[in-house]
């Protein structure tokens, strides 16, 4: 019969016979290796073999079974131990428990069907322990995997900490204190994140007698979008310093997004210029909701859509002659507004669109915010949904901004 397990057994009796005993009752399942003293067990301990069990008579010359046991939990602590004896008194027994890792105790002489049951509960032992011991060094690594891990994760909040603040920084620096407080002007920002896209820039020139404004919606948000808008925000200055008509002014903030910024980084915006002297208001659109003009009582009188793609889409864009121009004695109020509002969704994944944003335009109260009541209306809508996008909203009373320019 070919030997059934991989296990190796080492037989230890200084009476041959009881040796080709183990022999003829386990060789034929089992790699058995029998020595003679505890002196040649130790060697074979210490060998290359793999010892799963170490089978021991307890009465030998020289080193006896317990002295034999003890040094070879030193060897191969994970080897199951097993003694053979025919005379075990309870001194015995109490320093083999004592002193070595005893897992069962054979007689002598010892039945083959005894011999063989142990023999397979002491192999189960092995195999446990083993199994643990594997377990053990498999969540050792995974423990120093995971602290290794927990390091890196804490090194990448803490530049993400840090970024997100950097990025508050610049985003308040320029969204927060970037536009004029003039009267006549309603404006609020509702980021969906600390750091968001949507941003008002404004001018007034030197002379109080122009006036410009920038409502954007950059893509992303974070430190990307917070020096995206820095950039914006400079050009947009700098331009307006020279009174340029609006197209102009578009034409070279996407000249300065497309030569500065990565790709796929654009700005949908509204540009608008107020021209005292001429008492004209021109509006440009690139990607932005419809641009709404309403009366005293917030009746939609007039609607500009945008007819140019967003800033820092195309490299050379001709935005002569889609800016509309308007006489400032004919506009009561101005409103503007990121997609983040007529997109946001609600009971049912039913947008607010244009139709909800008309309305609340129209119930405002007398003498109200536009802006605070539609977005009033808008969280109403919204109930339990989370917020989608950044929401930007503006509303331009002409007679008044005209009033607090003049």
């Amino acid at each position: 019969m070919p030997v059934i397990s991989p296990d190796t057994i080492l037989c230890v009796d200084d009476d041959a016979n009881i040796l080709h005993i183990f022999e003829r009752t386990l060789g034929r399942k089992y790699k058995i290796i029998t020595v003679l003293s505890g002196e040649l067990a130790l060697k074979a301990l210490a060998g290359p073999a793999k010892i799963a069990v170490i089978i021991s008579d307890y009465i030998m010359p020289g080193m006896d079974g317990i002295a034999l046991l003890k040094r070879a939990l030193e060897i191969s602590p994970d080897t199951v131990q097993v003694m053979l004896t025919g005379n075990l008194n309870p001194d015995v027994s109490i320093r083999a428990i004592n002193e070595t890792a005893i897992f069962r105790y054979l007689p002598k002489p010892c039945p083959a069907a005894v011999m063989q049951k142990v023999v397979l509960d002491a192999l189960a032992q092995y195999r446990l322990i083993i199994d643990k011991r594997l377990a053990e060094q498999e969540l050792t690594q995974k423990n120093l995997a995971l602290a290794a891990s927990n390091v890196e994760l804490a090194k990448q909040k803490y530049l993400l900490e840090h970024e997100l603040n950097m990025a508050k920084t610049v985003y308040g620096n320029v969204v927060s204190y970037q536009h004029d407080r003039l009267d006549g002007l309603n404006y609020a920002c509702f980021p969906k994140a600390e750091v968001g896209g949507d941003f008002l820039l404004t001018y007034t020139g030197g002379d109080r007698q122009t006036f410009y404004l920038m409502l954007g919606d950059l893509t992303g948000h974070g430190l990307q979008s917070a020096l995206a808008i820095l950039l914006v925000a400079d050009c947009f200055e700098l331009a307006c310093q020279l009174q340029p008509d609006i197209e102009t002014l578009a034409t070279r903030i996407n000249a300065k997004m497309r030569g500065k910024l990565p790709i796929g980084l654009f700005c949908a915006a509204a540009l608008v210029k107020l021209d005292l002297p001429r008492r004209r208001l021109t509006l440009w659109q690139g990607g932005m909701p419809d641009a709404y003009f309403l009366n005293e009582g917030g009746r939609v009188v007039q609607s500009m859509a945008s007819n140019n793609l967003p800033l820092g889409v195309c490299h050379e864009q001709n935005f002569t002659g889609t800016a509309g121009s308007y006489p400032l004695n004919e506009i009561e109020n101005l409103f503007l507004c990121t997609d983040g509002l007529s997109e946001q969704l609600g009971a049912g994944m039913v947008p607010f669109g244009d139709r909800r944003l008309r309305d609340a335009l129209l119930d405002t109260p007398a003498g109200g915010s536009r802006v605070d009541f539609v977005m009033a209306r808008l969280r109403r809508h919204q109930h339990s949904h989370e917020q989608s996008d950044d929401i930007a909203l503006l509303e331009l009373n002409l007679p008044r901004i005209c009033k607090a320019l003049e």
